[in-house]
């Protein structure tokens, strides 16, 4: 298996589990309630800044995965896997385990940063997806 694929996998299972500390949160708040019933914003207690940290970071994830995940499969399909396409993944998945607690941490620099690193890495990616997509 291609180690970009790898890096695939294991972007998926962190965005899979992204949800759980806003969640772990929002439980401890509202308690088992909160699981069972269907509120509103408005008729809950306001949630702590941390919980709109996760939910952001949560979302940034999702932005962020879509296109690297069509990157690597268009790699994938086009057989455009490299050197440099396995260290972007890599770059792509470590920025990520970065970004994920420095968001949640309120430490906008180092979250900045690392979302920077995934998005050229992204790019990086995607146009040697195109590259590869053109010759094959």
């Amino acid at each position: 298996m291609a180690f970009e694929m790898l890096m695939l996998g294991f972007s998926t299972l962190l965005l899979t589990l992204s949800w759980v500390p806003g969640s772990v949160v929002k439980y401890r708040l509202y308690g088992a309630n909160w699981l069972l019933k269907d509120e509103s914003a408005e008729t809950m207690a306001p949630v702590p800044d941390g919980v709109r940290r996760c939910a952001r970071m949560q979302a940034d994830l999702m932005r962020s995965y879509v296109p690297f995940a069509v990157a690597v499969l268009l790699l994938a399909f086009t057989g455009g896997f490299t050197p440099g396409t396995a260290l972007a993944s890599a770059v792509f998945l470590g920025a990520c385990l970065v970004q994920v607690p420095a968001a949640i941490s309120n430490l906008g620099a180092i979250r900045l940063l690392a979302w920077l690193g995934g998005f050229v890495a992204t790019l990086y990616l995607l146009f040697m997806a195109l590259v590869a997509l053109v010759s094959f």
